[in-house]
């Protein structure tokens, strides 16, 4: 290698490649750049969104007259297809705005190596109010209709206010806050149900922009089947031992509740649940369970079931004496004589609990004869015995009547008086009874053929007729117990 090196002709070639090599590389970097030309085009983007900036959206709303532009730039092929569209921002700077009108320019802000040229429009006219807040109530608008037969109560709704801002001019033209709630087909309550607000103008048109504080509420509504709360009675099915007597039976509640059809409902008026007598095996207190189904044609009751009291005691026996009849239904022009019993009284033996018994007197006991459509004559009326629940005639079988003799006034003769001014006093009758008042005690209104007297407290005789197997059937009946 030294040798070459010392050989001038060797190097001599050796600089002229090396200077081949550099005129090449200046050669190469130099030619292109003054050949090159950077290729631009333009570009336009539409709806470039308007942002304000600076505003106190708390205190101050503002409307402009546009909300978007049209932007055209220019660039690098690179530059413009490679940018996204939210590269490109406009805003609006509303800071040192008060209320009032105003023109503003409008800023940009581009991407790197994109240039402005144009903006359509590139300012806007921006008017500025106050926000005012106003509390109004809220309406529910009822969509669609329950399941058939079913029934939507009035709706609660919490809060039963919102407040409303808007700007003065808007403000004014509110005239309801509401939201809707769809029914259509529903049968079940709903408790809390939320529904988004809406203000509206008096014409139903909604207003945009309004701000609604708190936006939803929350609506709770009742929905079931018509029903009607009907009171309470306990009858009775099967037969006592026969050595005991019923002396109270009371439900645990006084009322149910039926539901069903409107037209079904009107129809009742109370609700008789059936006790039967055959499960009360002893003397004493005993708690019986009674299953309440509905009325024939309604849909369900409530409750399902009810509990009810009996207490029953070892049958005793009473005899009461001097029990005044009272006649009914005496024609006009009539008069009435009960003849038979000549006393007008009669007595009777009664079979019962014996506190109950113990506590009857004889406004507990209704004896009652009623000639209403009979004609002038004797007749053989049967009574119509009416005593408190739980309480029974002996041998009520043997038939109860009474002869009673309708008759007309006799019509006196004419007799001459002596011309002293004064004419002459007819003789009273300790007898008869005229117009519908009787010899014994006068009758003030018609009672039905087994009627019930108010009934005691308790421990007292109370207000009913006797269950079957008690001994009197003709008094048999339902009611609720004392």
């Amino acid at each position: 290698m030294d040798k070459w090196m010392k050989n001038n002709n060797f190097n001599k070639i050796l600089a002229l490649v090396f200077g081949i090599i550099l005129w090449t590389i200046v050669h190469v970097d130099t030619e292109p750049t003054n050949q090159t030309i950077v290729s631009t085009q333009p570009k336009i983007i539409e709806n470039v969104k308007i942002e304000q900036t600076g505003l106190d959206e708390e205190k101050y709303v503002y409307t402009v007259d546009a909300d978007s532009v049209r932007l055209e730039v220019s660039g690098k092929n690179s530059d413009l297809n490679f940018k996204f569209s939210d590269a490109y921002k406009v805003t609006l700077d509303l800071s040192d705005v008060g209320p009032g009108d105003t023109t503003l320019p409008l800023n940009y802000t581009l991407p790197k190596g994109v240039e402005f040229e144009s903006m359509e429009p590139s300012e806007v006219n921006v008017h500025v109010e106050l926000r005012n807040t106003k509390t109004f109530p809220v309406n529910v608008n009822i969509a669609g209709a329950p399941a058939d037969g079913y029934q939507a109560a009035v709706a609660v709704i919490d809060p039963a206010e919102v407040e409303v801002t808007l700007p003065a001019s808007e403000l004014s033209k509110v005239a309801t806050v509401q939201g809707t709630v769809e029914l259509e087909g529903e049968k079940e309550t709903f408790t809390e149900k939320r529904v988004r607000l809406t203000a509206y103008d008096s014409d139903g048109n909604e207003i945009s922009g309004a701000v609604i504080e708190p936006s939803t509420v929350s609506v709770q509504m009742s929905i079931s089947l018509p029903n009607k709360t009907l009171p309470l009675d306990v009858g009775f099915t099967g037969q006592l031992p026969g050595s005991l007597s019923l002396s109270r039976v009371t439900p645990e509640m006084d009322t149910v509740t039926v539901y069903g059809s409107e037209e079904m409902l009107a129809s009742l008026s109370s609700y008789e649940a059936t006790l039967d007598l055959s499960t009360v095996q002893s003397a004493g207190t005993q708690q019986v369970k009674l299953e309440l189904k509905p009325p024939e044609g309604t849909s369900k009751i409530e409750p399902a079931e009810v509990n009810v009291t009996v207490s029953a005691a070892e049958v005793a026996e009473r005899t009461m004496e001097n029990i005044p009849i009272k006649l009914e239904g005496v024609g006009s022009g009539l008069t009435a004589v009960v003849t038979d019993p000549p006393a007008k009284v009669i007595t009777l033996t009664l079979s019962g609990a014996p506190t109950l018994l113990d506590q009857l007197d004889q406004d507990n006991i209704s004896v009652v004869a009623d000639v209403g459509g009979l004609a002038a004559g004797v007749h053989q009326v049967p009574l119509q015995i009416s005593m408190p629940r739980f309480i029974s005639l002996v041998n009520s079988s043997q038939p109860h009547t009474v002869t009673i003799d309708l008759q007309t006034p006799a019509t006196p003769e004419a007799t001459a008086s002596p011309d002293t001014g004064i004419g002459p006093t007819p003789e009273p009758s300790s007898e008869a009874v005229s117009g519908g008042e009787n010899s014994v005690e006068p009758t003030h209104s018609a009672e039905p053929a087994v009627t019930a007297t108010p009934a005691p407290t308790e421990g007292t005789a109370e207000n009913s007729s006797t269950p079957e197997g008690s001994g009197n059937d003709t008094n048999s009946g339902s009611t609720g117990g004392t």
